[in-house]
This record gives C-alpha cells, structure tokens and sequence, in this order.
C-alpha cells in the first residue's frame, strides 16, 4: 500500500505503471459509480467494470440508470466521463509517443477533457465525426435526433457524415448535427449543461485498487490511498 498526498501525484503513478510494465494498454477507469460494465475485446458479454480497471484497444463500456466512468488515458492524463444510460467503444492506437484516440459511441452522453497532444482525439457516432488535438467539451448523442456539442474550453472540429459539412464549437458554443445534414451553431444555453457527477466534493481519504494481469494470467492488485 502507498499513500500520496493528491490526485495529480496518484494519476502519474497509475501512468508510469502502465507506461513501463504494461505498455499494451490504453487506459484505466479512475471512477465507477451506480450501473457500469465492461465487455472486453475479443468476449462477447458484459461484465461489471470496477474502478482500477486497466482497459485495452477496443474494450466497450455501458453505463445504465445512474452510471458514471471516469477514464484517463496513460500517455497524456487525457479524461473521458462517460455518464448514464451511454455505451462507448474505447479505440487506442499507440505511435512512437502518443496514443491516437478513437471513441465509438451510438448514444448517451460524454465529457472529453483533452490534454493538447500531436495526433487528433476522435468521437464517431452515427451522425458526426468530432475531433479536438486539445480541449474540454460535451457531447450529447442520440442516434434519432443527431448529436449536440458544448464547449467548455478549446474548439473542437465537428463534421456532419451525411453531408460532410464541418463547423468549429468554440467556448461558449454549441453545435447541433442531425442524420437528415443539418448543423449549426449556437450560443449556449447554462442550463443545457449536462452535471458532472465527479465535480462533487468528496472529504477524507480515498481507495483505488488497480487490477493488472499478470504474463500468466494472475491477477495483481496495487492498492493506492490518497486524499
């Protein structure tokens, strides 16, 4: 057990971790509340994702009625929350340094907090392409009535796939893509801003246990406690 005195040192430990003892994953879910789960590339069900749990190329996540995942990305402290009732496809391909991020999803709703990299962070949905090298932004998706954008900070490149129209959400905007190729922007409205279950305070010290497997299929725990 070792304990650390902030957030930021824990995230840099779970970094190091992955970077240099298993360099074949892509990132590790930091928080799990309510209904959350987890099917793992290659398997064909679902089972309950906890947080600490080391994610791959290709692993999809379902949160149901209140469910929240928070996952951070192990080359650049990049954050994706995923909220309730959403299912997403986690895609990593890693270059010399980075991590080129894809992220699949067909409906529900997502906060993407990008650290400025070199290669583009990408959200495909049914209705549009969004791609950022470095912002914070939502993205509300419903594969009936298309896909809405808020930008918190940066700008984000959003293209509508049916007609191939591409506008840029800039802080303060809101972008609006739906399947028959509209799109538009607009300023945004305050209370269209989805809650961020993670921006509540939480007091006292907190657990996060980090499940690794090891070359054999055992499983190591590493237990971290932080405040």
């Amino acid at each position: 057990m070792m304990f650390y005195d902030s957030r930021k040192t824990l995230l840099t430990f779970i970094i190091l971790i992955n970077c240099f003892v298993y360099s074949n994953k892509i990132a590790v879910a930091t928080k799990v509340k309510g209904i959350a789960e987890i099917m793992k590339v290659g398997k064909k069900d679902f089972n309950n994702l906890r947080a600490g749990s080391i994610l791959e190329d290709g692993d999809k996540i379902r949160t149901g009625k209140s469910g929240f995942v928070a996952i951070i990305f192990i080359d650049d402290k990049s954050m994706l929350k995923i909220k309730e009732d959403s299912e997403a496809v986690i895609n990593g391909r890693k270059t010399t340094k980075d991590i080129s991020k894809k992220i699949n999803i067909d409906g529900g709703t997502i906060r993407a907090s990008i650290t400025k990299q070199n290669v583009d962070f990408v959200i495909q949905t049914p209705t549009s392409v969004a791609s950022v090298k470095g912002t914070d932004f939502w993205m509300i998706v419903d594969e009936l009535l298309g896909d809405q954008v808020i930008g918190i900070e940066g700008q984000v490149s959003l293209v509508n796939t049916e007609t191939g129209q591409e506008v840029m959400i800039t802080t303060g905007m809101t972008g609006n893509s739906t399947p028959d190729g509209q799109l538009g922007v607009s300023e945004t409205n305050a209370s269209s801003i989805p809650e961020d279950p993670s921006d509540s305070s939480q007091e006292g010290p907190s657990q996060l246990r980090i499940y690794l497997e090891g070359p054999n299929g055992e499983q190591k725990v590493f237990i971290i406690d932080y405040q």
